[in-house]
């Protein structure tokens, strides 16, 4: 990568192990990569200072990694999204569009294969994600306990923050 500031890639997996592989292979590779073990993790990242450009996530972490897939998309369309599962064909239809599907066990080639193409975009253009100032605290919602259920569904009211 020929980028003076590495991209930022949000790897959200439960499997602790296949996230440090991951993100030390992305690394390797130039990226800057981001670890969280749930949904409710990646969310507050995403709401944090750092500009994400691809979320990795699996299917099975907890508070749901379709729910955030389409959380993502819906809050932050900028960032491109892969998910990974062993139910290919079972999640296919519920993904939000233009989300990527890597099936698992993927080699490390397919995942570097997803995540060029997901990023190819965003190398020359600048991202409209939102990125709040240092000094205001990231807006925490409801109580998000373990993450269960706190991003179920994508809300049908715009996001006005």
């Amino acid at each position: 990568m020929t980028d003076s500031k590495p991209i930022a890639i949000l790897i959200a997996e439960a499997d602790q192990l296949v996230r440090m592989v991951t993100a030390d292979m992305l690394s390797d590779l130039g990226y800057e990569t981001i670890e969280v073990g749930t949904a409710a993790e990646a969310v507050a990242v995403l709401q944090g200072p750092a500009t994400v450009r691809m979320l990795i996530t699996g299917r099975g972490i907890v508070g749901g990694g379709v729910a955030l897939a389409h959380l993502v998309h819906h809050r932050w369309p900028d960032v491109g999204i892969i998910v990974t599962s062993g139910a290919t064909a079972e999640i296919l239809g519920e993904l939000p569009p233009g989300t990527r599907l890597l099936s698992k066990p993927y080699r490390f080639a397919d995942l570097v294969q997803q995540v060029e193409a997901g990023v190819a975009r965003v190398r020359d253009e600048p991202s409209n994600a939102p990125v709040l100032p240092s000094s205001v605290p990231p807006h925490r919602g409801l109580d998000l306990g373990h993450g269960v259920g706190a991003i179920a569904a994508a809300s049908t009211e715009p996001d006005k923050t």
